[in-house]
């Protein structure tokens, strides 16, 4: 009788529990309901790579080696870019000569983001993507003994990186803002890195834009140096960040946000660790621990909390460069930034409980 009522349980539900309870025919294993349930399949954070993208190649131009730059370092030094895919090539270049190969795509990023906005005013297709400080990291520097105050300058030279980068356009933004004509004075080009503390130190200038960890070690090698303005105190626009062309946002926006996530997470470990992030930019620039120590404090306090800046300021801010740059028609800020992928990627980072480590 038996089999005949599992014969039935097809039918009959009842029988089928009462066959159950007294074993199958050939022992057969358990009906589904008395398995286990499977293990939900782990689901990966929010912002992190799902596994090693495909390698791509990206040129970024870096107009310095200040502690403003040590995110991008320190996400190549931590591995940050490599797990993103990206492969970075350093190429060394102010503001005047990156943006111009931003445009035409030969670079995919620029860190001049300042320099690129004075091009995205007058209309190139180019994007302010991320904002790491909103307040320039320089100082202006007499470097004779008969310029003493800022009304002294008139008809001397103003050593900046290149012509058009963000330490010209700092120079006229202080100089329009003390009243003086920002075409008073000559601006001269020294170059970066080491080449502009030989111009300082060789006296082909009078005045100098330096950034701060230059300013250290100036007044370690020429101590009859003297400070005019403090720019930083005076100025709040867009100094620092990325800034990209549009077929980059528009072609491969998954590579971009890749490559800001890597440096998002350089950046969250410079707020992190200073120790590790001075003993690493003094890699990459040479300098002394404490200048590098005075430029990492200094930087700190003029980084953004999140990659971006207000409106307001960014409308101030063009404002007062297209008066700079004589644009008579200011574009909407819409046109000239997008921080739609940095807010994604802190977003994301933050939900994750993503942290920076050792």
């Amino acid at each position: 009788m038996l089999g005949m009522s599992c014969t039935l349980t097809v039918i009959v539900v009842g029988v089928l529990l009462a066959c159950t309870a007294q074993g199958t025919p050939g022992g057969t294993t358990a009906p589904p309901a008395a398995q286990a349930p499977s293990a939900p399949v782990a689901k990966p954070a929010p912002g992190a790579p799902t596994g090693p993208p495909p390698t791509e190649h990206i040129k970024v131009s870096f107009a310095a080696d200040g502690a403003i730059y040590a995110p991008h370092f320190l996400a190549l030094e931590k591995g940050y870019y490599q797990e993103e895919g990206i492969e970075m090539e350093m190429v060394r270049a102010g503001g005047g000569v990156a943006t111009p190969a931003l445009i035409s795509g030969e670079f995919q990023y620029s860190t001049s983001a300042s320099t690129a906005l004075g091009a995205a005013l007058k209309g190139a297709p180019l994007k302010i993507v991320y904002t790491n400080a909103d307040r320039p990291n320089y100082d202006l520097w007499a470097t004779t003994a008969d310029v003493k105050t800022l009304s002294d300058i008139v008809g001397r030279s103003v050593g900046v990186q290149t012509r058009g980068d963000t330490s010209e356009i700092v120079a006229r933004m202080v100089l329009q803002q003390h009243g003086i004509d920002p075409n008073s004075v000559t601006y001269a080009i020294l170059g970066i890195g080491p080449q502009v503390m030989g111009a300082v130190q060789a006296g082909s200038v009078d005045t100098v834009v330096l950034p701060y960890n230059y300013a250290v070690e100036l007044q370690q090698a020429a101590p009859r140096g003297t400070r005019l303005v403090d720019m930083r105190s005076e100025v709040r626009m867009l100094y620092t960040g990325v800034a990209t062309n549009d077929p980059e946002l528009s072609q491969h926006r998954d590579r971009a946000k890749r490559f800001l996530r890597a440096t998002v997470k350089g950046r969250e470990y410079y707020k992190a660790f200073k120790d590790e992030t001075v003993e690493i930019l003094g890699k990459y620039n040479g300098l002394s621990r404490q200048a590098n120590e005075a430029d990492y404090d200094d930087t700190l306090s003029t980084m953004t909390e999140d990659g971006t800046m207000p409106a307001e300021v960014q409308q101030r801010d063009a404002i007062v460069r297209a008066a700079v740059n004589e644009v008579e028609q200011v574009p909407s800020v819409e046109q000239m930034y997008d921080y739609s992928l940095i807010k994604e990627i802190y977003r994301e980072l933050q939900a994750s409980g993503w942290r920076p480590t050792r």
